[in-house]
């Protein structure tokens, strides 16, 4: 039918709300759409577009020529369509989810780079992965990951209120100790008391940086939650967002980690000197300031990069990153913990030293001994002495003359790190209070010679020949034993190396900070395992041959000893009650023995059955290391009680318990 003169076209509605610019059509005008906007869901026609494209808010839209429009409002609307850019891609919009490469793409991205991918529409998907496990995973992720946050803000909250009344309860019991005893002790109480200030100070500043630190992860994990929570009625985009935040969410998790790692505080309490009230001349006056227990950090008396006498300038203000070691540098300034009745047994030590008998000329030789430090099975021309069972719980031990490795000289107390047998009856120990390496003679029970290093020496094992490498605060020191001490070359290391081993030509050491690491013999790192799996493992040794070979570390501050493979991989821990910081372990045939620090005894490790039993519980103070001679049937044990017993080696004869 023709049309009408002066009559308009009636337009459908619907048409006009598909086929004609809608911006236009408000104004009542229908002018046909050429292109339509993904992202504000209009079509507009040429001259909208071109307003379109120039606009700061809208230039970065996707609009759709006549050729790829909906050739329907209805189509427009029936998919939702996400607005998220591609990262590589920023013109166009993520519309497909790689399941083989996990990975969100564009049309782009799918031509290029995973043509041999099957694809998924994310439209298509994203609303069974809202209604699916994987979300729903998230979710209590982020629901746990809350709970964890507010339980480990409540501990530090604790945790600041214990320090608080820890520290007013001590100063008390240190100043209601000081009024029973003259005025000549002033000095040492200030001291203490500015100790214990150091100290709560130093948690204090720790655990009020944590607070801020939980604050802001509670407040991230909450903004991912929010934000997942508003895209929930947009399942694409929710898919993308929830992709997105799970990397968000691990990270999140691993510094939840660290802060609960720092979430550790000093706990301490005064020892008191049993010999002030009759010795008001004692230099330990008033008492001491111990830590009685520690968590997640080193024992206060650990100061590995404590040096005098021969330190380097550029070394005497090295602290290291550990706030405990810093307390204890402050307490040794101020304190000397030798009590008098150590004092007085060391005047019994020194005469029973000086009336020893030599040791018999035709002592049996040490044998050779294995890249691992532990002796090999080589027979004796001629038997001396008396064997002894090789099953050590089986023996007694008896107290024999110590010897004294002080030097006449020298004003301060020894400070022994290691302990170690060496050919020709004589030992070697690593002195950390000069920086030195004493010989001893144990055929006459004397100092023969000392050497001094560059650094805290620390452990210490065989390598080949008359070769041993020591672990110096930041290096490994090669040491030449055969006739005098000759140092050799030196190599670098990171700060804070502890304990030593050797293997097939490569060295296993570990670090105050608590990682292991495998070397070669030129410093150059094979093999590594983070701190996270130790604490403070300040010895190890390795037992076994090529094929057995494994190492044993203990584990200052978790009171355990753990096995691991020459590839530094955990094979299996060993715990028990008696075992109370442990230090030093040297091995015997198929035994460990072990230093109880705290618990003033000596531990026995049975290796093929993974049994734990004490040596010696009584009568020794401190033991921090120790070795054992199966020729001469004597064990040697160096102590670290901060006083004048540290200035001796104590001996220990055996004999089999069935005599």
């Amino acid at each position: 039918m023709d049309q009408v003169p002066g009559k308009k076209l009636q337009v459908d509605a619907a048409a006009l709300d598909v086929t004609y610019c809608q911006p236009c059509s408000q104004d009542g005008e229908t002018i046909p759409a050429e292109a339509y906007c993904t992202v504000c869901k209009e079509f507009m026609c040429s001259t909208c577009t071109s307003v379109h494209k120039k606009q700061r808010i809208s230039k970065s839209h996707t609009l759709l020529d006549k050729r790829s429009m909906p050739s329907t409002m209805g189509d427009s609307t029936t998919k939702e369509d996400s607005t998220q850019p591609c990262d590589i891609h920023p013109e166009e919009c993520i519309k497909y989810f790689c399941p083989t490469h996990q990975t969100l793409n564009c049309g782009h991205c799918v031509v290029l780079d995973h043509q041999s991918c099957k694809q998924q529409i994310i439209s298509e998907i994203a609303k069974a992965f809202k209604e699916g496990q994987g979300y729903n995973t998230i979710k209590q992720v982020i629901v746990q990951l809350l709970k964890d946050i507010d339980a480990c803000a409540s501990d530090v909250k604790e945790n600041t209120k214990l320090v608080k009344e820890l520290g007013q309860h001590e100063i008390a019991k240190i100043r209601s100790y000081r009024d029973q005893i003259n005025k000549y002790f002033d000095e040492r109480e200030q001291a203490l008391i500015k100790t214990i200030a150091e100290m709560k100070n130093m948690d204090d500043i720790l655990l009020n940086s944590l607070k801020p630190k939980c604050d802001n992860l509670k407040t991230q994990v909450g903004e991912i939650k929010a934000k997942l929570a508003a895209r929930e009625n947009n399942t694409s985009q929710l898919f993308i967002d929830a992709h997105i935040s799970k990397n968000l969410l691990e990270g999140l998790k691993l510094s939840l980690v660290e802060v609960k790692k720092k979430n550790t505080i000093q706990q301490y309490q005064i020892r008191s000197d049993p010999a002030t009230e009759s010795l008001l001349g004692s230099r330990t006056g008033l008492g001491t300031l111990e830590k009685i227990s520690t968590s997640e950090s080193q024992d206060p008396r650990c100061e590995h990069s404590k040096r005098s006498g021969t330190q380097n300038e550029g070394e005497k203000n090295t602290t290291t990153s550990d706030p405990t070691s810093n307390v204890q540098a402050v307490r040794d300034q101020n304190t000397n913990t030798s009590d008098t009745t150590t004092n007085i047994q060391a005047i019994g030590d020194i005469k029973a030293t000086q009336s020893t008998k030599m040791l018999s000329a035709n002592t049996v030789p040490e044998p050779p001994l294995n890249p691992s430090g532990t002796t090999t099975s080589a027979k004796p021309k001629q038997e001396t002495q008396n064997t002894v069972s090789n099953d050590l719980t089986s023996l007694k031990f008896t107290t024999a003359p110590d010897i004294l490795v002080k030097p006449r000289s020298d004003t301060e107390n020894c400070w022994m790190r290691d302990i170690l047998l060496l050919s020709g009856d004589r030992l070697l120990l690593s002195d950390g209070s000069k920086g030195t390496l004493k010989l001893v003679d144990l055929k006459t029970s004397s100092l023969m010679t000392e050497v001094d290093v560059q650094g805290c020496p620390w452990g210490m094992c065989h390598i080949t020949g008359d070769m041993v490498t020591v672990s110096v605060t930041h290096s490994i020191q090669f040491l030449e034993t055969r006739g005098k001490l000759i140092l050799g070359k030196n190599i670098k290391v990171d700060n804070g190396c502890c304990g030593v081993g050797y293997h097939n030509g490569n060295l296993i050491i570990s670090f105050e900070s608590g990682k292991v690491q495998k070397i070669d013999m030129e410093g150059k790192v094979l093999k590594k395992m983070s701190n996270m799996s130790f604490k403070t493992p300040w010895y190890l040794k390795i037992v076994g041959d090529d094929q057995t070979a494994a190492i044993y570390v203990s584990d200052l501050t978790k009171f355990e000893i753990t096995k691991l493979d020459m590839n530094l991989n955990i094979l299996e821990t060993f715990k028990h009650p008696a075992l109370g910081v442990p230090t030093a372990i040297t091995a015997v045939g198929n035994q460990l023995i072990i230093c109880g620090w705290t618990r003033n005894n000596i531990m026995c490790l049975d290796l093929p059955s993974g049994k734990m039993t004490q040596l010696l519980e009584e009568g020794i103070e401190a033991p921090c290391c120790v070795c054992y001679s199966e020729q001469q049937n004597k064990m040697y044990v160096a102590l670290w009680t901060l006083g004048d017993a540290d200035n001796y080696v104590k001996v220990y004869d055996t004999t089999s318990k069935l005599k």
